[in-house]
């Protein structure tokens, strides 16, 4: 006997989660957007064989019907909780009312692409991911999903409908996305020497993931010292070139320049070359070095044409002790690369003049929201991120934290305006067994779950995504119609993202909730466009 049951994509599921009482998929997708349901199973007998398809007799014409996607949820160990301040404890008391469960726990994080069978049978849950292209034909479509084992066939019936509203290309996005890349780390993720033409395919996997996030601009590594007689000589540039050519390949936007230089301890006055962290920058010796780090990749960037592409990060997340120094920083790579922006982390607002694009901390940007409100109003970028501090129930992608959080992130930057979001783990597999302590070590401590890494690393070196993967992407594309009926209703739009979120610390948890808001969002757009017209 087969036992079935359909729960919302933004609601985490667990193994021993109990069955609901939904049995229907319905998804609701704008052009050039998706969307999905998570379906847990319980057959009797192995094995079990799964086929999804789509009602042919819907399709009108190439690119009319959505293409459906699934994907086999597999379990992932979550050790410790997210802490109230920082990191992670192991005081559940001291966080029961933000986290989702008592750690240790598994949870249904990871999506591997389905094969079609599932040689052990019994409990098992599914991803069923829906997606429209720009041009789809707005309609009312119907697949089925039909599970079979020893005892018979169950048939899921499946409803997507199209709508009207398009999500735009990444080329046109009004939202900006960065996530870190750990080159270093990829070699040993996949067990490949870096450097070789392996190594160069799977990063190219990697490409295509992040793209498919909405990331719009592609971290680089920075340039390698070369030292002849122990002498600093020159700067190798070449797995940078090797990485920006491939990410525009893939359909990169934009590249970002890796950071050259940070500070020792977070109050520290001075900064530090990447290379040589005994020499601070501000030294007659720190600035040769520089200089001649700035003056090569510039040469790169012109070379391989990508002045009106590049970007830069120089030293991540400035204090209020170094934002002097950081200036003078940004003043020596000006000199070289003056019409590149700079973009980086940062924890003040005195930094006028040395920074292009600010991404202020969530709950930095909140402290200080007024200071950064009058640069916002002046024509500065300004983005945020977030990371394993302040923690507690800070937004971030978390994996003990509510899935809407992962989804409702951007949200808030919509409704601050903020266009862009960074975040730094996406790929940092760190530690023996992220599959089950995916609290990764750091600095003698732990860091909440999954916040190193928002993909797993796959057996055919392409990442597997996650379902907080597919919560910050839907996120993404919720931003696009956001800032869409901002432009035309700004008033009910605020109204309807504070139905579901007020600030970085309060949101609501349920699922049902958020595709409740973002059906209004996909309405509202829809009568916008019957007025408009």
């Amino acid at each position: 006997m087969i036992r079935f049951s359909v729960f919302n994509d933004a609601d985490w599921l667990y193994p021993d989660s109990a069955h609901s009482a939904l049995t229907d998929v319905s998804l609701h997708l704008p052009r050039g957007g998706h969307d999905g349901a998570q379906i847990l199973v319980d057959a009797s007998h192995a094995p079990v064989s799964v086929s999804c398809r789509p009602d042919v007799s819907c399709r009108s014409g190439d690119n009319a019907s959505p293409t459906l996607q699934l994907y086999r949820l597999l379990p992932v160990g979550v050790n410790e909780n997210t802490s109230p301040t920082l990191m992670t404890t192991t005081d559940y008391e001291s966080c029961r009312e933000f986290v989702t469960r008592k750690a240790p726990f598994d949870v249904y994080d990871a999506l591997k692409p389905f094969d079609g069978e599932i040689p052990e049978g019994g409990r098992f849950a599914l991803y069923l991911c829906a997606e429209a292209s720009p041009d789809a034909v707005p309609d009312i479509y119907s697949g089925s999903l039909t599970i079979t084992d020893d005892d018979g066939q169950t048939d899921i019936p499946i409803r997507y409908t199209v709508h009207t509203p398009v999500v735009p290309s990444l080329s046109a996005s009004g939202l900006g996305m960065l996530n870190f890349f750990d080159y270093d780390g990829l070699a040993r993720q996949h067990e490949t020497s870096k450097g070789s033409d392996e190594y160069w395919e799977t990063f190219r996997c990697y490409v295509r993931a992040q793209i498919a996030l909405r990331c719009t601009h592609i971290l680089l590594p920075a340039g390698e010292p070369v030292y002849q007689d122990d002498v600093l000589s020159g700067f190798d540039f070449s797995a940078a070139i090797r990485a920006g050519r491939i990410a525009l390949e893939e359909g990169a936007v934009r590249l970002c320049g890796g950071h050259v230089a940070h500070w020792h301890e977070w109050d520290d006055g001075e900064y530090y070359p990447n290379w040589d962290q005994a020499t601070g920058i501000t030294t007659p010796q720190g600035y040769l070095q520089m200089r001649l780090y700035f003056s090569t990749w510039a040469q790169v960037v012109r070379e391989n044409g990508w002045e009106g592409c590049m970007t830069q990060a120089l030293a991540d997340e400035p204090q209020t002790h170094n934002d002097k120094t950081y200036r003078i920083l940004a003043a020596m790579f000006r000199k070289f690369l003056p019409s590149v922006p700079i973009i980086d982390a940062v924890e003040t607002v005195n930094l006028g003049g040395g920074i292009d694009i600010w991404v202020p901390k969530q709950d930095t940007y909140e402290k200080w929201r007024e200071d950064y409100a009058l640069l916002q109003a002046a024509g500065e970028e300004m983005w945020f991120y977030t990371c394993a501090f302040p923690a507690g129930p800070a937004m971030n992608r978390s994996m003990d934290l509510p899935l809407t959080v992962s989804r409702l992130v951007l949200w808030m930057g919509a409704l601050y305006r903020l266009s862009g979001f960074l975040h730094w783990g996406f790929n940092y597999y760190i530690g023996e067994d992220i599959w089950h302590s995916a609290c990764c070590p750091h600095k003698g401590a732990l860091l909440p779950a999954g916040d190193a890494h928002i993909v797993y690393p796959g057996a055919d070196g392409a990442p597997l995504r996650s379902m907080r993967f597919e919560a910050q992407r839907g996120g993404a594309e919720d931003y696009e119609l956001l800032r869409q009926a901002t432009a035309v209703s700004p008033d009910k739009t605020d109204a309807l993202i504070r139905t579901v979120c007020t600030t970085f610390r309060d949101y609501v948890r349920s699922g049902e909730e958020v595709a409740a808001a973002r059906q209004k969002l996909i309405e509202l757009l829809e009568k916008e466009e019957l007025c408009n017209g």
